[in-house]
């Protein structure tokens, strides 16, 4: 717990930084260097944490991080993703019995759940529709839903029509061509064009 590796490869070259109080003695589950930031990471774990650390190429042993979580989140943190800025952040927990989706717009001073009409199910990845921070699209337990209006406790989820209901781990958006990949567990991977709100 409270371990990462910094280097260009692992384990030759690689630092080893352990002890970051702001994990609060939890196992690292999602990591996500900002793209805004240079050397912005952040990190979620099993305990409900979502920390980030500045510096992070030049951290150091017992780095402390600065925790951002919401007193409301439980479970384990599966992704954490921005939008258009290091300020406007999605986080998911892979948990059943909590609120899975959570967003902030203030860089995680106040943090939102978004669940609304969504079943009960673990979100394993989430991220901001291209272009917008109040679209979303989440991989869960089911498969891909989206929205195309994120409102709180409000927020209508759709299951995409075309997908297969299976377990979906991960998203990836490729800006150059707008094309949006699924990875699955156990149906392989699945892609799209997206150019609006659209649905598989």
């Amino acid at each position: 717990a409270g371990t990462y590796y910094a280097g260009s490869t692992l384990p030759t070259g690689a630092a080893i930084v352990s002890g970051i109080t702001a994990l609060n003695g939890g196992s690292v589950t999602a990591v996500f260097a900002s793209p805004y930031t240079a050397n912005k990471v952040y990190f979620g774990t099993d305990g409900s944490r979502i920390i980030y650390i500045n510096r992070a190429d030049t951290a150091t042993i017992a780095s402390s991080g600065v925790n951002i979580s919401a007193a409301g989140m439980s479970g384990t943190v599966s992704c954490i993703n921005a939008g258009s800025n290091d300020s406007n952040l999605i986080a998911c927990f892979s948990n059943y019995g909590v609120s899975n989706i959570w967003v902030t717009n203030n860089g995680g001073t106040s943090w939102t759940a978004i669940d609304g009409n969504l079943p009960d199910m673990p979100v394993r990845w989430c991220m901001f529709f291209p272009g917008t921070n109040t679209q979303a699209i989440i991989a869960t337990e089911t498969g891909v839903f989206t929205t195309d209006s994120i409102k709180g406790s409000a927020t209508v989820w759709n299951a995409s029509s075309t997908f297969p209901v299976v377990r979906t781990d991960m998203l990836k958006y490729r800006s150059s061509d707008g094309t949006l990949l699924a990875a699955t567990h156990g149906r392989g991977m699945w892609t799209t064009t997206i150019t609006n709100e659209s649905h598989w």
